[in-house]
């Protein structure tokens, strides 16, 4: 009975699994053999390993936090209202350029008294004076200055703000914040003038002294579009200091004066910065700047004789190239004083020549026949050919 049972299952069993071949083999997955589903399937792999091998086709990239001032969602909601009155100043004074206003005299005192409020940094009185000129009067410089100006003036009242909810910051010391805003107040300076690198690296030394400053940040991220994030708070004036050397002793003393003048602005009671400019001065040619940057360094360093010295013979040098400078402005009113006399003398053309140092080198062999007596003229002719010509002489 129990082999019978036992029979039984396996011919159930049997029956079972000849019907799953048989349903296998009659329902084929496609019309591809093994071997071009084995292939596709190998091509595959490769592709996922070259994907996940490619750092380009990353989705996503750890990115290291350079500031840890976090703000709240209200001074977000400021800053996002800002610039949307940003926009709102672009539409209005891109309307108002459709119709040009010619300058008058009264403008045009108002713009220079404009002019040196920027220069004395007294930037909300010169957004009130530009006011009241229309924008069609301003050239494109002025009409950027002045939505400049504008945006200052939203920084500082979301400044206000900010300050009135979460308090005013007073840890930090006095001069560390003198230095902070006179940094801030030039980076403006610079920002107006329509400048990139400067105005930031400024602002971007600010906040290496002060990593919570709202002002800073704003600025970076409103005038100069660098948000948080897209800028590496680090210690500018060291960089500066260096470039100022390099750029000296490679042979390129004008670039040394803007990294010093650049760090005059970080510590304008230094020395050592001015006493590098006055020779990076001299070394351009600029012979009186150079002194006036060393008797700023001899002031700040009263016991340095050396720079006595230096001023001393700069000085001497600043005379020379002026009595230089004298002389040749005198040698041309004498020439232009005896042209004139004897434009009326009728002269002999001896040669023509087609270059100006042949034609001089000519005159001069003319003049050593003839004698110092002798008027010998070179003249550029209109053909751009010059000519040697002597008075002839009368009968």
């Amino acid at each position: 009975m129990n082999k019978m049972k036992v029979n039984v299952l396996v011919i159930i069993f049997l029956l079972g699994f000849s019907t799953s071949l048989w349903a296998v083999a009659a329902e084929p997955d496609g019309s591809r053999s093994e071997y071009d589903e084995a292939v596709e399937l190998e091509s595959q792999d490769i592709k996922k390993e070259d994907v996940v091998d490619t750092p380009e086709t990353s989705l996503e990239q750890p990115v290291e936090s350079l500031d840890t001032f976090d703000t709240d969602n209200l001074s977000k909601t400021v800053v996002q209202d800002n610039r949307s009155d940003d926009v709102a100043v672009d539409v209005m004074m891109t309307d108002d350029l459709e119709t040009s206003v010619e300058l008058d005299d009264e403008m045009i005192e108002v713009l220079e008294e404009y002019e040196g409020l920027i220069k004395r940094k007294q930037f909300t009185k010169a957004n009130e004076v530009l006011t009241s000129i229309p924008i069609g009067a301003l050239n494109k410089k002025q009409r950027r200055q002045k939505k400049m100006l504008n945006v200052f003036e939203k920084i500082a009242a979301d400044q206000a703000e900010n300050e009135r909810q979460f308090g005013k910051d007073e840890s930090l010391d006095q001069s560390v914040m003198k230095t902070i805003k006179r940094l801030q107040r030039q980076a403006k300076v610079y920002i107006l003038e329509g400048r990139t690198v400067l105005p930031r690296d400024l602002l971007i030394q600010s906040l290496y002294l002060d990593r919570k400053n709202y002002l800073s940040k704003q600025l970076l991220d409103r005038c100069l579009q660098l948000p948080l994030g897209s800028y590496q708070v680090e210690n500018i004036e060291k960089k500066y200091w260096n470039n100022s050397l390099i750029e000296l002793r490679s042979g390129f003393p004008s670039k040394s004066v803007d990294s010093l003048q650049m760090l005059a602005n970080f510590d304008p009671e230094n020395p050592m910065i001015f006493e590098r400019m006055g020779s990076a001065f001299y070394m351009s040619g600029q012979v009186k700047k150079a002194v006036e940057a060393w008797k700023r360094a001899l002031y700040l360093s009263p016991e340095r004789n050396d720079l006595k010295k230096f001023i001393v013979n700069a000085e001497k040098e600043v005379e020379r190239q002026e009595k230089l400078s004298k002389a040749y402005f005198d040698s041309k009113k004498k020439k232009s004083d005896t042209g004139s006399v004897q434009s009326d003398v009728p002269m002999q053309v001896l040669r023509v020549v087609n270059d100006s140092n042949t034609a001089f080198s000519y005159a001069q062999e003319v003049r050593q026949q003839l004698g110092k007596g002798v008027n010998v003229v070179v003249e550029e002719l209109d053909n751009g050919k010059w000519a040697v010509k002597v008075p002839i002489k009368k009968k």
